[in-house]
């Protein structure tokens, strides 16, 4: 069986919501990494939402530019 696109993104959706929350989880144990963290977070966060959004909106194009972005991160913290 294949994996399709609409398989692979909530997946990669899923991964890098648990390393974002991994980041969260490091940098309130470790506060003079925040400001660095705190953007890289963030721009998790906003890759996420969009994989979310491209989802829900059933955009092709979007699907495939998010879920290109998504992978784009490693999993080495």
């Amino acid at each position: 069986m294949s994996d399709t696109l609409a398989d692979a993104l909530p997946r990669e959706i899923a991964r890098v919501s648990a390393k974002r929350d991994r980041w969260r989880d490091m940098m309130m144990e470790h506060p003079e990494l925040g400001p660095g963290m705190q953007l890289t977070i963030a721009i998790m966060q906003a890759e996420i939402d969009r994989g979310v959004k491209a989802c829900a909106s059933g955009d092709i194009v979007e699907m495939l530019r998010a879920h290109q972005s998504l992978k784009d991160y490693s999993d080495d913290d």
